[in-house]
C-alpha cells in the first residue's frame, strides 16, 4: 500500500500537470478583461482542449488515491484518535472535490459561442476564485501532514518543516492571490508532495518500521 500511494502520487502529479500544461498557454492572468476571459473560452473549445480538461478529473480520482493512502499511512503512526490525518484527509479531498465540481469554467468552454462577455467574465471570476480558496485546503492539508511528520518522524524532520512552511504559505497566498506572490509556495507543496512520493516508493519497509513503532504499545507517542 505505501509503495502503490507513491506511485500513485507521482502518476497524478504527471497526468495533473501535463492538462494544466495544455490549457494554461492561453490562459489569461487572474484580473483578466471580460475580453480575455471571453477569448480564452473560445479558444478551449476545441476537442484536445476538452479532453485536457476530462484529464483534470482523472487527476482528481487519482490525489484522492494519494490523499487516502498518505492519511491512512499517517494515522497508523499518529496513534488513536489520529485527528490529524483526519483533518488532512478532509482537506486534502476538496481539491479534488474542486477539480470535479467546479465545472463552471468547464461550461463556459463548452458553450464558448453562445456566451456574452458579462457571462463569460462571471464564469472565469468564480473559477480563478475557487481556485483560490482551494489553497487554503491545501495549506491544512500540508500543515497536518507536515505535524504528523515532526512529531512520529517516520520520515525526515526536514519533509515535516517543508510541509508545514508551504501549508502556511498557501494559506498566506490567499490574501494576495491576485499577485504572483502564491506560485511560490504552490510550488513548494507540489515539489514537497513529488519528494514524499519518492520516500514510499523507494523505502516503503523503512516508513512502514517507523510507522508501527510510534503506534507500538511501547512506542513513544506524540
Amino acid at each position: 500500500m505505501i509503495r502503490s500511494t507513491g506511485l500513485v502520487g507521482l502518476v497524478t502529479f504527471v497526468v495533473l500537470f501535463a492538462a494544466i500544461i495544455a490549457i494554461s498557454p492561453d490562459e489569461p492572468p487572474f484580473l483578466a478583461s471580460p475580453e480575455e476571459a471571453l477569448a480564452f473560452y473560445l479558444n478551449t473549445t476545441a476537442g484536445w482542449m476538452q479532453a485536457a480538461m476530462a484529464v483534470l478529473g482523472l487527476a482528481a480520482i487519482g490525489w484522492i488515491w494519494f490523499v487516502v493512502g498518505l492519511c491512512l499511512l499517517l494515522a497508523r503512526a499518529e496513534g488513536s484518535p489520529p485527528w490529524r490525518s483526519a483533518v488532512a484527509l478532509v482537506s486534502g479531498v476538496i481539491l479534488a472535490a474542486y477539480l470535479l465540481l467546479n465545472t463552471s469554467g468547464n461550461a463556459a468552454s463548452f458553450g464558448a459561442t453562445d456566451l456574452d462577455l458579462a457571462v463569460a467574465n462571471y464564469a472565469f471570476d468564480v473559477a480563478s476564485i475557487g481556485l483560490a480558496n482551494v489553497w487554503l485546503s491545501m495549506g491544512a492539508f500540508a500543515v497536518c501532514c507536515g505535524w504528523v511528520l515532526l512529531s512520529t518522524r517516520i520520515v525526515g524532520r526536514w519533509l515535516g518543516w517543508w510541509a508545514i512552511a508551504s501549508g502556511l504559505g498557501l494559506v498566506l497566498a490567499r490574501f494576495f492571490w491576485t499577485s504572483l506572490f502564491w506560485f511560490l509556495p504552490y510550488a513548494a507543496f507540489w515539489i514537497w508532495m513529488i519528494i514524499m512520493c519518492i520516500q514510499l516508493v523507494r523505502k516503503p519497509r523503512a516508513v512502514l518500521k517507523a510507522a508501527d513503532g510510534r503506534a507500538s504499545p511501547g512506542g513513544e507517542r506524540p
